[in-house]
């Protein structure tokens, strides 16, 4: 008997126990609601049908002078596409408004209920409306998603559901490292402060409630919270509520789809660095290839943003990324132009040691190197060529067109005045010694006038090689 007695008192703790487990554990109900509905009754229907005891166009306690209380809570069943190019946002919620009126007391056992819309607009109720809302619908399918319970004391709670489209201005300019804070103003359309009166529901915790396996593919909801957004306009204070959407934009998708690509396109240029420097068509296509396609990405981030009059985090990135892969362009054209013009000045400065022998028979502009004073000018009457190493000369056309750039290129990178003006000089008397030569085939000008020319050029080439190095 013992032993029964004590294995009965385990049994009941181990219930109980498990009673306040299964308590703790279920969700605690937002409102109490009486389950037993009563059908309309025609007494009811009269009573709306009758204008001497009942006004649809008058508030509750209009008579009394005073405001009407409209409580409201909202559960969010579904929220998406928070869109930076058009500025709104998806929601689908279930709207619930409550407020009193005891001109529609009965003697019932449990609330009424309306699913009848023509009833339903026999009752006055809150002509609530969304401020901001760009488009908004009553769910009707497979019916009218719309639900009123009256109660014998005259409290109305109206359940319905609702799509809409809200705006919300966001602020793009540390895009896509932003967060957003999105409004949804609720008020009256019609009553003012003094007639209608908004407020949160204080009955139910919180008032705005979500369900919690809603998920967005560019953002996430961080949290809701509600807000008054009382207001005085010419007709009078408006009574305003809001409900507060925070959210904040996924990273993951854009370092996917943006940094990670743009990254190793910018390291890809740098593969020029490694590439022989007279590799020029490799250089140029793989310079060129890499900034066409940070381009193309910018251009890609931009159409799906709005045009705003300010620069965003992405552009930032956007514009460094392309001034790498310019500067890497610009780094190579430099470094090219630099060897050719050091290996110019060594070719004029052996010019400038030694005379220009000139084969005068056929005027083949032939620069030919030998080992006699700048003075002297010696012409070769014969008609034959004296052989040299080819490093030794270079055709009169390309030595002239290959130096005519020099005077801007010394402005450029700020050498001295002195070799600016030698360039300048140098240009000159290339123009002059080539149109002489041109002259010289056609008219047989006289060979001493042409070689003149020619060692002139050589002489200023001369002088600019030796104002670089001593700039340098």
């Amino acid at each position: 008997m013992l032993e029964f007695s004590l294995w009965l008192l385990s049994f009941n703790a181990l219930a109980a126990q498990t009673a306040e487990m299964t308590t703790k554990t279920a969700k605690p109900a937002t409102t109490k609601r009486e389950t037993t509905l009563v059908p309309l009754t025609k007494e009811f229907i009269s009573l709306l049908d009758d204008e001497r005891r009942y006004n649809k166009y008058a508030t509750p306690t209009q008579h009394l002078g005073t405001a009407t209380n409209v409580s409201m809570s909202m559960f969010i069943e579904g929220i998406s596409s928070f869109s930076a190019q058009t500025m709104d946002y998806q929601l689908d919620v279930y709207f619930y408004q409550e407020w009193k009126d005891e001109r529609l007391k009965h003697n019932g056992s449990g609330p009424l209920l309306i699913r009848d819309k023509a009833v339903f607009k026999k009752l006055w109720h809150p002509d609530i409306y969304f401020a901001n809302a760009r488009q908004a619908s009553f769910q009707e399918i497979t019916e009218d998603n719309f639900l009123v319970w009256i109660y014998p004391n005259g409290r109305i709670w109206y359940d319905c559901r609702i799509s809409l489209v809200a705006i919300c201005m966001m602020d793009l300019w540390k895009y896509p490292l932003d967060s957003q804070t999105c409004e949804l103003r609720i008020l009256s359309y019609a009553y003012p402060e003094n007639h209608l009166r908004l407020r949160w529901s204080k009955r139910i915790d919180p008032p705005i409630d979500r369900n919690m396996g809603i998920k967005m593919p560019d953002m996430e909801l961080v949290r809701i919270t509600t807000g008054e957004c009382n207001g005085s306009y010419v007709t009078g204070t408006w009574s305003c509520q809001t409900a507060v959407f925070y959210v904040e934009r996924a990273m993951l998708h854009h370092i996917i789809q943006t940094y990670v690509p743009t990254s190793l396109i910018v390291i890809i240029s740098w593969f020029n660095f490694w590439l022989d420097i007279d590799a020029a068509p490799a250089r140029v296509t793989l310079s060129i290839t890499t900034l066409l396609t940070i381009a193309t990405q910018a251009n890609a981030v931009k159409l799906a943003l709005p045009e705003v009059s300010y620069m965003k985090a992405i552009d930032s990135w956007m514009g460094m990324c392309m001034a790498f892969v310019f500067a890497v362009m610009v780094e190579y054209t430099i470094a090219h132009f630099a060897k050719n013009q050091e290996y110019l000045f060594q070719l004029a400065g052996q010019a400038s040691q030694t005379p220009l022998v000139v084969d005068t028979d056929g005027f083949n502009t032939l620069l030919v190197a030998t080992k006699k004073d700048v003075a002297e000018v010696v012409v070769d009457d014969d008609d034959v060529d004296t052989p040299v190493e080819i490093e030794q000369y270079l055709t009169s056309e390309q030595l002239l067109n290959r130096l005519n750039p020099l005077p801007i290129i010394c402005t450029i990178i700020g050498n001295s005045q002195a070799l600016a003006e030698n360039g300048v000089r140098c240009a000159i008397q290339r123009r002059t010694a080539h149109k002489q030569w041109g002259r010289g085939q056609k008219e047989q000008l006289a060979r001493d006038e042409i070689v003149g020319e020619f060692a002139q050029f050589s002489k200023c080439a001369a002088n600019g090689r030796r104002h670089f190095e001593k700039k340098w």
